[in-house]
């Protein structure tokens, strides 16, 4: 019975995305859906007229964003198929009676934008006095955005933002050491239509410019084949190798991961090829599942893209593109070396066998076939790194070029048919995002309105004794959970508006106390019990969720104690001289191989329990800033490895 529940796991609909992009194939012959299409083509337009004129003023720019998602939601999510589960759904008549309120919440949206950017408009000349109209349009812009997200993202995000609007309601009732002076409902929807920190604030603005402009590249990317490539590059140069397979599901995955930052979607999108392989070589199911859902979420944390983690904290914390980036390197190193030292020792545990020759393809095929992709990516890192052009132009150059380049593809593989469906599929990606970004900038709002993230901050460090360690794991605990029901983007922006400013009291940098969050925030995709990119993986490769989710807690252990390190170690986010950089990654870069090690039972024997357990103790000590903590790991790994040395040997033989 187990069994045939996990077969049964319907994969797309874990990630809105993939949904999304279900309904546009399986609806080729509706109506709405082929209007959706035409309003995801204009949304993409919108976007790339105003990325190469200059952006409209915020309310214009934020707002036609926002209502553009808005509308393809209520398009493609129609309300009876989200009204008691679907039961009235058989009915006509109800059909055509949500269908006619979905188009009333279409042509409500619209008009409710218009609206707002009058208001914002004439602010100056009325002396920032704002009319009904203000109320209006902002009860329906929040109304229409909770409704939405409901739809494609479930109950969580909009019951989470009810309940921080419900706070700034209740102020003055509320016991003193969480009170405020309260507002007015009417107060409320006035600020989130016109406010800078409102719907249309940081959240929307970052959604609206550079995230929207890198999914639209990705989807550009993906049509043109680019997975195929990176897929078999990375095959062509592992395969040789007996942890070859679940190698290159590390180096993919991340790779991919990277510039799509959906951890789902990289699941289903790489996992349907690599899973397969690793369990057609010997690997057990819950491992290869956990080996592609590690390396699809760390993609999220991989320079120099990072999903939309990077761009959001552009916008949070102040810091250049190129800083973020550069203090990202030797965590995510750390991340993926971890994952492929695991895969290495378990390659020695199962019964693991090495691909066919005849099955790997030559590196000098392959690049000579899709050196064309290389320079793609190669314009895009050009732009970001070199030329240092913001992230919203070298995204949108980056996916100007890849029409351009593929004309010299002999295959074929994008011609300019592949433009308008790349475009489509753009919105339909973003979509998510945007519904996300939008309820997260409701929470945000209320945060900003209410100054509960000051008082929530001082009562964390408080309660931690202003100590910074207590005041971390706290911090670590409400991310995962925070994740477990929202987006990635969505969990980041909410808790480092709640928790990051309380970090940085304690003495973090910004840059550091935001990383952290989103480190977590990432994290939460694979950490039970709801591990979002762990149950795609489980469905890919019929197991048991929950033992895909631990098996990739154990494959991504180092993603949990990577953040520590670096809020106590800035050279690990290289902030320092190069030797210290220099000793905290070759420390850490040890440490990571031994407790990987030890969490899978193999280093050139096989371990038993008293040895995982003194491994992975070393390992951590060699973690833990200070020169005595990683003398002290290197005596145990050193004394451990050569009290040993009998069983090197013989070590093959044992496995």
């Amino acid at each position: 019975m187990a069994k045939k529940e996990v077969k049964e796991i319907d994969v797309s609909s874990l990630d809105s995305e993939l949904a999304a992009a279900r309904t546009l194939e399986e609806g080729k012959g509706d109506l709405y859906i082929k209007i959706a299409a035409v309003v995801a083509f204009c949304m993409t337009a919108f976007h790339i007229f105003t990325g190469l004129r200059g952006l409209f003023d915020y309310v214009t720019q934020r707002g036609i964003h926002l209502s553009f998602a808005l509308t393809l939601v209520l398009l493609t999510q129609p309300l009876y198929k989200h009204f008691f589960k679907d039961k009235f759904a058989g009915s006509k008549v109800f059909r055509v009676l949500c269908r006619c309120i979905d188009v009333a919440l279409i042509v409500l949206t619209w008009v409710s934008w218009w609206m707002a950017q009058d208001e914002v408009h004439h602010l100056a000349e009325r002396m920032s006095k704002t009319t009904w109209m203000a109320t209006f349009a902002g009860a329906v812009l929040a109304l229409v955005t909770l409704e939405c997200a409901r739809r494609i993202l479930g109950y969580i995000m909009p019951v989470l933002a009810l309940i921080f609007v419900a706070y700034a309601l209740a102020g003055p009732h509320l016991p003193l050491a969480i009170a405020h002076r309260g507002y007015s409902l009417e107060r409320i929807c006035k600020f989130l239509a016109t406010d800078l920190d409102g719907l249309f604030g940081t959240t929307m603005s970052v959604s609206a410019t550079v995230i929207f402009m890198f999914v639209m590249f990705g989807s550009f990317l993906e049509a043109s084949g680019c997975s195929d490539f990176i897929n078999n590059i990375a095959i062509s140069l592992t395969g040789k190798i007996k942890s070859g397979p679940a190698l290159s599901a590390v180096v993919a995955s991340g790779l991919m991961g990277s510039i799509n930052g959906s951890a789902v979607a990289n699941v289903v999108g790489t996992g349907t090829f690599t899973i397969p392989l690793m369990k057609s070589r010997g690997y057990k199911a819950p491992f290869a599942g956990g080996v592609e859902s590690v390396a699809s979420t760390g993609g999220q944390i991989l320079p120099p893209v990072m999903g939309s983690g990077a761009f959001l904290m552009v916008a949070f914390t102040g810091e250049n593109y190129i800083n973020i980036v550069i203090a990202a390197v030797i965590p995510a190193l750390l991340y993926y070396w971890g994952c492929a030292a695991a895969v290495i020792s378990q390659s020695e545990l199962a019964n693991v066998t090495k691909m066919d020759p005849k099955d790997i393809p030559k590196s000098r095929d392959i690049l000579k076939s899709g050196w064309i992709y290389l320079l793609i990516l190669g314009v895009l890192l050009y732009c970001l790194l070199v030329a240092q052009y913001s992230p919203l132009y070298s995204a949108l150059w980056a996916t100007f070029a890849v029409p351009v380049v593929m004309l010299f593809d002999k295959q074929k593989r994008f011609t300019l048919k592949s433009i308008a469906p790349a475009m489509i599929k753009s919105a339909f990606g973003a979509m998510s995002i945007v519904i996300g970004c939008a309820c997260a900038g409701i929470v945000v709002g209320m945060v900003s309105l209410t100054g509960i993230g000051v008082v929530f901050g001082d009562m964390m460090i408080q309660a931690a004794h202003s100590m910074l360690f207590p005041s971390l794991v706290f911090t670590a605990i409400t991310c995962i959970i925070l994740g477990m029901g929202l987006p990635t983007t969505a969990a980041y922006v909410i808790a480092s508006s709640i928790l990051a400013p309380s970090l940085i009291k304690l003495g973090l940098t910004p840059l550091t106390a935001h990383l952290f969050v989103f480190y977590f925030a990432c994290l939460s995709a694979i950490t039970p019990p709801v591990a979002l990119a762990a149950y795609a993986g489980a469905g890919i490769a019929k197991c048991s969720p929950m033992t895909t989710a631990i098996e990739a807690c154990k494959l991504g252990f180092a993603g949990f104690i990577v953040p520590f390190a670096f809020c106590y170690n800035p050279a690990m986010m290289m902030q320092g001289n190069a030797i210290e950089i220099l000793s905290v990654f070759i420390s850490a870069f040890v440490g990571v191989t031994i407790m990987s090690t030890g969490f899978q039972g193999w280093l050139l024997w096989r371990l038993n329990i008293l040895e995982r357990l003194i491994f992975v103790a070393g390992g951590m000590l060699m973690f833990i800033p200070g020169s005595v903590t990683d003398l002290v790991g290197l005596l145990l790994i050193v004394g451990m490895l050569l009290s040993n040395m009998k069983k090197w040997k013989k070590g093959k033989a044992a496995a």
